[in-house]
């Protein structure tokens, strides 16, 4: 007969690690993967002096490819001491971007967030050498998924989880009657 009280120790370390490879495996798949796939924004700068001929085009960058569903929210910051816009010149069919950002005095900041893929084309209402290009590209999918990655993690936690413990779970022998 097996002394059982020798196992208890060695299934308790058994069902500790199990339980803090799932701990881990969790917060890994809940809190550094979605971080890693987070969405960025593109800053466009207007820089001192934006206005004045000899710093054409204006804005910096003056050109930037965006990709609908990864970076495709463009923020502008006027940090001239000049007031400029940021107007709509040519654009896709279908676009909501049809107004701009108006008036910006020094330090004001506008957004914007492109939804159709297409060129278009901007520029300063008060500054005629101001111009600036965004391309906008289509995204691989655009309806949110769970990252495969965080499916992986966690499924994997679950069978590791389950193999450490379905022993425990069997029916015990001893004490059963013998046929």
């Amino acid at each position: 007969m097996r002394d059982e009280s020798a196992l208890l120790p060695m299934m308790t370390r058994r069902v500790s690690f199990a339980a803090g490879a799932v701990v881990l495996a969790l917060l890994f798949g809940l809190i550094v993967l979605p971080a890693a796939s987070a969405k960025s924004e593109v800053m466009v700068s207007i820089p001192s002096g934006a206005g004045l001929a000899a710093s054409a085009p204006g804005y910096a960058p003056a050109t930037i490819t965006v990709v609908i569903g990864v970076n495709n929210t463009v923020t502008w910051t006027n940090n001239d001491n000049v007031h400029h816009t940021v107007t709509p010149g040519s654009e896709p069919a279908g676009t909501p971007w049809t107004v701009g950002s108006g008036d910006m005095a020094q330090n004001a900041v506008y957004t914007f967030t492109f939804t159709v893929p297409g060129t278009y084309t901007y520029s300063c209402a008060y500054h005629s050498t101001m111009a600036g290009t965004i391309v906008v590209k289509p995204g691989v999918t655009t309806t949110p998924e769970f990252p495969a990655a965080s499916l992986a993690v966690i499924l994997f936690a679950v069978i590791a989880a389950l193999m450490l413990a379905a022993p425990r779970l069997r029916p015990s022998r001893m004490g059963a009657p013998m046929a």
